[in-house]
């Protein structure tokens, strides 16, 4: 199954790719030129249960791959089994708003040039960064998810930094 694996792999396997979402907009079926995501991604990137936004409306898509011309079109998703699991993982980080709102904007300044400094102050005893696609290999941290095509990294905390994290003040600090 290497033709719907990374995306060096699909260009070797002439492998066609698309791009889908559920909405009625007029373009929710993009063909795309596996070349020019190479060129943006890595030829180690994984379409798998990714969630582009439609290029109109934003609404949540998926990709989709075929071996060759003829042949139909398979999603690139492992299924509901899968998004529950992932739920259940992300609710038991314990996030708050206040930080789903700054790992949002920390991971939408990173680009392929800059990686913002990872989130040490959120409410939550993790360390929390993004990744330009394709560079998380390079990085210690685990897989988070993605958000706006970046991929999102965690680190626990050790013990000393657990302590300070711990006694710190909560909330925003007075100016």
């Amino acid at each position: 199954m290497a033709w719907q694996r990374t995306l060096g792999e699909m260009k070797s396997h002439g492998t066609r790719l698309t791009q889908t979402a559920s909405c009625g907009c007029p373009d929710r079926w993009i063909e795309l030129d596996i070349d020019q995501l190479i060129a943006k991604w890595g030829a180690d990137w994984l379409a798998w249960d990714r969630r582009p936004p439609c290029k109109t409306c934003g609404a949540p898509g998926h990709y989709m791959a075929s071996p060759g011309p003829s042949t139909p079109y398979r999603p690139l998703r492992t299924g509901y089994a899968h998004d529950r699991d992932r739920r259940a993982f992300l609710l038991g980080f314990g996030f708050t708003k206040r930080d789903i709102v700054r790992i949002r904007s920390m991971a939408e300044t990173t680009t392929s040039n800059y990686t913002p400094a990872a989130l040490n102050d959120l409410d939550v005893p993790f360390r929390i960064g993004a990744a330009w696609p394709g560079t998380e290999r390079h990085s210690s941290g685990q897989v988070l998810g993605e958000w706006a095509g970046r991929t999102l990294l965690y680190w626990e905390m050790s013990g000393s930094e657990r302590d300070r994290w711990a006694s710190r003040q909560r909330g925003p600090r007075p100016v």
